[in-house]
């Protein structure tokens, strides 16, 4: 307000305040408000690389959160749809997938490359996920991933900010909804949803997601980073298989394709 700015950009540990940045975008001070998904010392990186775009063709393009393909640079994402009408089976019973497709995401989010997932309305299996297996705190709540369409169901807000691509923001849930968010709900009501605009912004995930919507009427799933307690996040193959096995996870997707761990 002092400076009269009608955007606000800004990064560091403090943009990772999920109910700080969801009262800016209320308060309209701003007419835009810009956070980047890599609000950690990654960014650092990011952003010497989109100066050195800047200086070297006069302007920045738009760039996928995917970026992460160090040693990886030859990860492609190759499925079919029969690959996610078994991935959804699985879901449906109750199981937890890990996903290792593609480039990692920059940034500490789970953006759904290197994500585990399960259905969101089950309290019981989000603690089995969250705290037997990769042994957080009791808590530490766990984030809904879901289509633009779906956001808007659970939220009631007819304009979902672009943040929510990153899970950025938060959004009380109406009591009528809750149940289908029981794993993903905080202590507050709200959700940190990861919302997925349109198929571009991650092929499979929306692929699944529009399926497991159209075919069963799940609207979210439970989305949390694929690593162990204290571990980063998987990177490789060789890292997810490692991680599935430890973490007891009945199977993942690499690079489009499932490859069973258990059946646990």
């Amino acid at each position: 307000m002092a400076t009269n700015a009608s955007n606000l950009y800004y990064t560091g540990g403090s943009a990772l305040n999920i109910a700080a940045n969801t009262q800016i975008i209320k308060s309209g001070i701003f007419k835009n408000v810009f956070i980047p998904p890599c609000t950690d010392d990654s960014g650092l990186s990011t952003g010497a690389a989109a100066y050195a775009e800047w200086k070297k063709h006069g302007s920045v393009n738009i760039h996928s959160p995917f970026l992460n393909n160090w040693g990886i640079e030859n990860y492609n994402v190759n499925y079919s749809i029969s690959t996610v009408k078994k991935i959804a089976e699985i879901i449906m019973q109750g199981k937890i997938v890990g996903i290792c497709n593609g480039f990692g995401e920059c940034g500490p989010r789970a953006l759904g490359n290197r994500s585990l997932i399960a259905l969101a309305g089950s309290a019981n299996l989000a603690k089995d996920l969250s705290m037997n297996k990769k042994g957080r705190e009791w808590y530490r709540p766990l984030a809904p991933i879901a289509l633009k369409k779906n956001t808007e169901y659970f939220t009631g807000e007819k304009e979902i900010h672009l943040l929510s691509k990153y899970m950025l923001m938060d959004f009380p849930v109406p009591e009528n909804k809750k149940s289908e968010l029981a794993g993903a709900i905080h202590a507050d009501g709200t959700a940190r949803f990861q919302t997925i605009y349109d198929k571009k912004d991650n092929p499979f995930m929306y692929g699944l997601l529009e399926y497991m919507d159209k075919t069963y009427g799940i609207k979210a799933l439970i989305n949390t980073s694929f690593n162990a307690n204290e571990e980063p996040m998987v990177h490789t193959v060789k890292d997810a298989l490692t991680t599935a096995k430890k973490l007891k996870i009945t199977c993942v997707v690499l690079n489009g394709e499932i490859n069973y761990i258990s059946e646990y």
